[in-house]
Parts: C-alpha cells; sequence; structure tokens
C-alpha cells in the first residue's frame, strides 16, 4: 500500500512537471513565432529567427559581457548596428537590455528608421532623459513613459524596456523590468516601419547611444506582461532552445530509475 501511494504520489510530481514543460514550450513556441528579428548579440550580428535579418557592424561597436551572454558596446560616437528592411506591422512590440554609460542629457537612440518618413519609428531617448517611441503622422507623433527615466541614477545599469504598439487598439504601452509602467493614447494611427533602420544611431546624426544593448528582438504582435517577463527571466537563448519533449523524457527516465 505504502509502495503504490509513493507511486500515485511520484506520478503526480511527473504529471504537474509535464504540464509545466508543455507550457513553457506553448510560451517559446509563441514568443519564437511572433519574432521578425532578433539579435542576441553573442559575438554576431545575426538574426536568430528564420527571416535573414543579420545585421551589419557600424563603426567600432565591440562585444563585451552582457546581460544574457554578450552585448554590444557603443562609444556614443558612430557606433551602432544597421538592419534591414522590414514588412510595415500594425502591431509590433520591441525589446531590448539597455545600460547607458554616457551622454545622459542628450538624444541617445535605441533604434531609429532611417529617415522620418510615414510610418517610421524612432524609439529613443529624449534630452529630458524620458523613454520614447516616435511613429510620423500618428497622433500624437511622440509618447514618452511617464515614469522611468535614463539618467544619472540609472546609469551604469541594465534596464529591461519593451515597447508594446497597437493600431487597432490605438495605443502604445511601456513595460520596465517586466512591468506595465504606463500606457499612451492616440487619435490617428497607422502602420509601423522598423527598417533600414540603426541600432544606436541615427542618420540624421547626433544622437548616438553610449553604453551596452543586448537581446534586442522585434515581434509582429501585442506581447502581454507575461510575455514580456517571460523575455526578462529567461533571455532569447534558453527560448530559443526550448523544445518539446526535453525535459519530459529526462522526467520520466528520473521517475523509472526510482521505481
Amino acid at each position: 500500500m505504502f509502495q503504490r501511494l509513493i507511486l500515485v504520489f511520484v506520478l503526480a510530481l511527473y504529471l504537474m512537471f509535464l504540464s509545466t514543460e508543455i507550457i513553457d514550450f506553448a510560451e517559446a513556441k509563441g514568443l519564437k513565432d511572433a519574432a521578425v528579428a532578433a539579435w542576441s548579440f553573442d559575438d554576431n550580428f545575426k538574426d536568430m529567427t528564420a527571416n535573414g535579418h543579420d545585421g551589419e557592424i557600424m563603426g567600432k561597436t565591440k562585444f563585451v559581457d552582457g546581460k544574457f551572454g554578450k552585448a554590444i558596446s557603443l562609444s556614443g560616437k558612430g557606433d551602432g548596428v544597421t538592419t534591414p528592411e522590414l514588412p510595415k506591422m500594425n502591431e509590433v512590440t520591441v525589446a531590448h537590455w539597455s545600460k547607458c554609460t554616457g551622454r545622459i542629457g542628450a538624444w541617445r537612440v535605441w533604434i531609429n528608421v532611417d529617415g522620418w518618413q510615414k510610418g517610421a519609428v524612432h524609439h529613443q531617448l529624449y534630452p529630458g532623459n524620458e523613454i520614447g517611441w516616435s511613429i510620423h503622422t500618428n497622433t500624437p507623433t511622440d509618447v514618452k513613459a511617464k515614469v522611468t527615466r535614463i539618467d544619472n541614477k540609472q546609469k551604469d545599469k541594465w534596464v529591461h524596456i519593451a515597447i508594446v504598439y497597437s493600431a487597432p487598439q490605438k495605443n502604445v504601452k511601456f513595460y520596465i523590468n517586466g512591468v506595465l509602467e504606463s500606457e499612451g493614447k492616440y487619435t490617428a494611427v497607422g502602420p509601423a516601419t522598423l527598417g533600414p533602420a540603426r541600432i544606436g544611431s541615427w542618420d540624421g546624426g547626433g544622437r548616438d547611444y553610449e553604453g551596452e544593448i543586448d537581446e534586442f528582438v522585434i515581434f509582429d504582435s501585442v506581447l502581454d506582461e507575461k510575455d514580456v517577463q517571460t523575455l526578462v527571466d529567461k533571455g532569447l537563448d534558453e527560448i530559443w532552445s526550448v523544445e518539446p519533449g526535453n525535459k519530459m523524457a529526462a522526467i520520466w527516465g528520473s521517475i523509472r530509475s526510482r521505481n
């Protein structure tokens, strides 16, 4: 009887782990399927998706130890990464890790589309250190996070930023370190264009980023808080490595070895 109780208990644990694994796989698959481009910056500028949106080095961009694996380090003097043309998107999430080390109180670019045509996205810091999201011809054009400032208090600290834009919902949400901080509303909207663009710079000049950037990813969908938190907690490499059955087989093998 006691052995049967142990077996039931072990099987219950197995089912619990099995359920967790299925949820993890579904989450990872959903994120991978929605990713238009993803750059982990682990000693290269390759796109982790199957879309082939590889970046190219600008200036003297370097690889350094990042939040996950490696990151790019930019001097604030013309460094960055150029990215290719991307499809227009009515829904988009842009997420990345940021560590500013200088140029506090100046324009600083995370990603700006080349030029400033209809639908062009500029995601950058303003001279007042506000986190911004701009889409040309939207009303309003510029929306800013209401609380967080990347100023001297945040200097040299890693901050995860996710911007979630929806033309159908006429809003944009700012997630800081995985938590929804604020939401901006629009009265007029259009699709967002995110490439060709530059990470860490702008072809208009004078807005170079000084610091480190890691785990830069663009999705063609609206991520919720749970999705964003998964990016914060796991990182791109772990999400991309999740496959069905890997942990399940290991768990079941462990159970069989004990009985």
